[in-house]
């Protein structure tokens, strides 16, 4: 797959089918995140990949809690789009039937959660989404569990150690297939 195919072709995935990852291809994927440019190459991120059916329940329990919390941040950033508030609650309720989930965290204990060291777990986190896409595997980046408080209770139930949780991200064969959303306009120049 060219580049320019991947950066246009990749969507956030929000409904998966019944089938799962093979071993090989999770970390082909999660090999390519690692491969992520970095801040002085200090590499500071941290990725747990949640395949097992024990602990994406248990993952599942937790973002239902998020979904709940989320509720009345989503009320006020869409009133008008009941639509598009049902759909995000159902998807953090369920993950989408995601087959797995990959948990992120800014590893480094001496690395600040400051916006450097974030760049860099964040070029990772793209890596593996477009990793995923070139696989034929979907992928939807969340931030949900970080703005509805529950980063602490994540890092602490799945991944003690790791650092301080960044983003989820589910993973699966998608089963649909979202158009693009209109880019904004205005977002660059050329001097």
């Amino acid at each position: 797959m060219e580049t320019r195919e991947a950066v246009f072709g990749r969507r956030s995935i929000r409904k998966y089918l019944d089938k799962h990852i093979e071993l090989e291809v999770l970390q082909d994927i999660l090999e390519g995140a690692i491969m992520a440019p970095s801040a002085v190459n200090n590499q500071p991120w941290y990725f747990l990949a949640i395949q097992s059916d024990e602990q994406m329940q248990k993952l599942r329990g937790i973002f239902k809690e998020v979904s709940e919390k989320s509720k009345a941040v989503l009320e006020e950033r869409f009133p008008n789009n009941p639509e598009v508030i049902s759909e995000t609650l159902g998807f953090l309720t369920g993950l989408g039937d995601a087959k797995v989930c990959v948990l992120v965290f800014l590893l480094k204990p001496s690395a600040d959660y400051d916006i450097i060291a974030v760049q860099s777990v964040s070029a990772a986190i793209e890596n593996l989404c477009l990793m995923a896409y070139d696989k034929g595997i979907g992928s939807c980046w969340m931030t949900a569990p970080l703005t509805a408080g529950f980063g602490d209770i994540l890092a602490r139930e799945f991944a003690p150690g790791a650092g301080k949780f960044v983003a989820a991200v589910t993973l699966g064969y998608s089963a649909v297939t979202p158009q693009a959303p209109k880019r904004k306009q205005g977002r660059y120049n050329i001097i």
